[in-house]
């Protein structure tokens, strides 16, 4: 069970609120095309509910890896995924470690189901609101709680290393508030950091530096798929498969949405992974350019993603775009077919909120195979991205 409701709180508390989230948590971008993002109300889940989004999760997690470990020595599989042919050896070679930090946005459909239309395994966000919005509000209550210990899970997972590399895409503000905030949780707790883009990793004296200071792990915040345009691509070649790295490029399997359909046919995958996939996984296909008819005529049943994206960039469901706009996305899909897979849609169940109607999906963060905490979105139409509403998340005490 699922519901929302207000936060309760006079129009000047609220606008406190959501100051300290832009000044104290760097969450600079709570408006978008002049609308605050960020909904004065929650949602509260069912103790029931909560728990079963956390077996699913966990599972998810569990037969993702199983399935990562299959394929990732499989150049011919890596290749099916979109990944860059330039990363497949560091991916084969790199070293296993526990090191993760991973987002599956759940979205409640009509049949009464959890689906996970994606993994965000490679930069998943959200964490400054995670964190911050259940800190500003504070105690909800004795009948509700707050889900998860996010920044005590991360902080957990890097306690062994005492220098630690932020590296992010450094052309983006909205990549940089999410390194301020773990730069500020591990300064805390007494970790040296350094901030920068993975282009300013070099190797000097048998350590690896990042402008010059020596690291003993990083933290990635920069899409695995893009790491072939570095200009020391080499040098990461060399070092980025020993380096303890949260994420781990080998996570670029879970990323690639183009996993879903490899994941089916499997015939590895045993008979409670088959099961765990089939419940809450769409059906998914490679792209093939013989199937756009097939693809026009059931245009309503389908979904066209590029196997590499985010924020529901290259995104189309048939169901919501005109005409004009399918075909257009089949046109560029037909040119790269590699880079797009076909998705069958599924219906999102709609929460009443104060506002109306919206779709959420909640995102289920889980760092080193654990979950930690919610991140919650809600949009007008069943497609969350970047102008979808952030939702603070309660959970029923037990």
């Amino acid at each position: 069970m699922i519901a929302a409701r207000p936060w309760g709180l006079e129009p000047g508390r609220q606008q406190e609120i959501l100051r300290a989230l832009r000044f104290r948590y760097f969450k600079w971008d709570t408006y978008a095309c002049g609308t605050c993002l960020v909904l004065p109300e929650v949602l509260v889940l069912s103790r029931q509910t909560h728990e079963e989004i956390v077996g699913i999760v966990e599972r998810l997690h569990q037969a993702l890896t199983r399935f990562e470990r299959r394929v990732r020595q499989d150049p011919r599989a890596l290749g099916k995924l979109g990944i860059p042919p330039a990363l497949h050896g560091w991916i084969a070679e790199e070293e296993d470690t526990p090191l993760q930090f991973a987002r599956y946005d759940l979205f409640p459909t009509d049949d009464d189901r959890w689906m996970v239309s994606e993994f965000n395994e490679d930069v998943p966000g959200g964490f400054n609101e995670a964190v911050g919005l259940p800190e500003l509000l504070g105690d909800p209550g004795d009948e509700v709680q707050w889900a998860g210990d996010l920044r005590g899970r991360f902080l957990a997972a890097l306690d062994p290393y005492e220098s630690v590399g932020l590296l992010y895409a450094t052309a983006y503000s909205e990549d940089l508030q999410h390194m301020l905030i773990l730069e500020r949780w591990l300064s805390d707790v007494g970790h040296h950091t350094v901030l920068g883009s993975p282009a300013h990793l070099k190797r000097r004296w048998r350590r690896p530096r990042i402008l010059g200071e020596p690291i003993d792990a990083v933290f990635r915040f920069y899409p695995g798929e893009w790491m072939p345009r570095l200009p020391n691509l080499g040098t990461w070649i060399r070092l980025g498969a020993r380096l303890p790295m949260m994420n781990p490029l080998r996570h670029l399997v879970r990323q690639s949405k183009t996993m879903f359909a490899l994941w089916r046919r499997d015939g590895s995958l045993d008979a409670a992974d088959r099961t765990l996939v089939e419940r809450h996984c769409p059906w998914t296909e490679p792209f093939d350019v013989q199937s756009t008819p097939r693809l026009r005529d059931e245009r309503a049943r389908w979904v066209l993603k590029r196997a590499f994206g985010r924020m529901g960039d290259s995104v189309v469901v048939g169901a919501l775009a005109t005409e004009r706009e399918w075909d257009e996305t089949l046109t560029e899909a037909s040119r790269a077919p590699g880079e797009w897979c076909m998705q069958e849609r599924f219906v999102v169940r709609a929460v009443r909120f104060e506002t109306g109607p919206l779709f959420p999906a909640l995102g289920a963060f889980v760092v080193n195979g654990r979950f930690a905490g919610y991140y919650t979105r809600a949009a007008a139409r069943p497609l969350i991205t970047h102008e979808a509403y952030h939702v603070a998340t309660l959970v029923q005490a037990a």
